[in-house]
């Protein structure tokens, strides 16, 4: 389910902030990062079927650690910037919706953003290790938000439509079935 963005209460802090009325680690202040935070966030949100493809070609052993960590630190800046355009862009604040459980796929995808910022930085870890944390936060993300992996959509089409081919021909055999009896 989604929820409209607060357009007139982020323009009330922004219009505080522009005046000088809000104070670096006021309350008005953690309101309005809420605010621009919650517009990112949905951004990664609706871009997560790519996400969840960059991570199972990982686990799949497709990419590299170091593409892996590359390509999804791209992917979570992008959407970053991409947030703060439509933070100064009022028609699009004014029609932009929120999903109500984006913090908890936040948290879980900010877990793997995380890891791939902190992997050599904070406390080197071996790569199975960082394997494995990446594999837990992907099962509890498949879990919560679950989607259609885009490759096997194709061959559900094929499935569904040989299913539908074979209830019609025996659908047909029945009748002919029928028809040999009335005759």
């Amino acid at each position: 389910m989604k929820k409209k963005f607060n357009f007139t209460g982020y323009k009330e802090l922004v219009d505080m902030e522009n005046c000088g009325e809000i104070v670096f680690l006021d309350a008005n202040y953690f309101k309005l990062l809420r605010y621009q935070t919650s517009v990112g966030k949905q951004l990664i949100y609706n871009r997560k079927e790519d996400y969840y493809s960059i991570i199972n070609k990982y686990l799949n052993k497709t990419l590299t650690l170091l593409e892996f960590r590359t390509q999804f630190s791209d992917m979570e800046k992008e959407d970053i910037e991409k947030g703060y355009v439509i933070l100064g862009n009022i028609q699009e604040l004014e029609v932009f919706y929120l999903v109500e459980d984006l913090e908890k796929f936040s948290r879980l995808i900010g877990e793997i953003i995380d890891l791939c910022e902190d992997y050599y930085i904070i406390e080197p870890m071996s790569e199975t290790e960082f394997y494995f944390l990446v594999n837990k936060y992907y099962h509890q993300l498949q879990e919560t938000f679950p989607f259609k992996n885009s490759a096997n959509i194709e061959y559900e089409h094929l499935i569904s439509r040989s299913f539908t081919f074979l209830l019609f021909t025996i659908g047909l055999e029945i009748l002919l079935i029928i028809l040999s009896f009335n005759n």
